[in-house]
């Protein structure tokens, strides 16, 4: 198999949930799964801007990434959640790594958690089929 920007946004995902399943009662993983959701944030809109042969700019900035499907007049379907929250998933890139005492709350964890799982999920069943 073909390793993809799908594919990485995929196993970021994966890591979120394994560390919120299993040290979710220590708030201090919230951080790492906040991190983990915003890799997979990211990487998930880069690879549909590839699908349409459009080059992503080299940022963690969600919204901006975001702003390109505009600029190109694209027409992708990207649930309202995550246009809604760009702003919050590029926080959790910087902030949860490098601002001591910097702590998600578990309810807004567990909602992106959830609202980045059905992204990714319709994205899988859309991804065209390779070999």
């Amino acid at each position: 198999m073909n390793e993809t920007l799908l594919t990485k946004a995929l196993q970021n995902l994966e890591v979120a949930k394994s560390i919120y399943n299993n040290l979710c009662e220590d708030e201090a993983y919230l951080n790492f799964v906040g991190y983990h959701l915003q890799q997979t944030v990211e990487l998930a809109i880069k690879f549909l801007l590839e699908q349409n042969g459009i080059e992503y700019i080299k940022t963690h900035d969600i919204t901006q990434l975001l702003l390109k499907f505009k600029e190109e007049n694209l027409n992708v379907d990207i649930p309202e959640y995550i246009k809604e929250h760009g702003e919050m998933f590029t926080i959790w890139e910087s902030k949860t790594r490098y601002i001591t005492n910097y702590k998600l709350e578990k309810n807004k964890v567990g909602k992106a958690l959830n609202e980045v799982t059905l992204f990714i999920d319709t994205l899988l069943l859309v991804e065209p089929k390779q070999g």
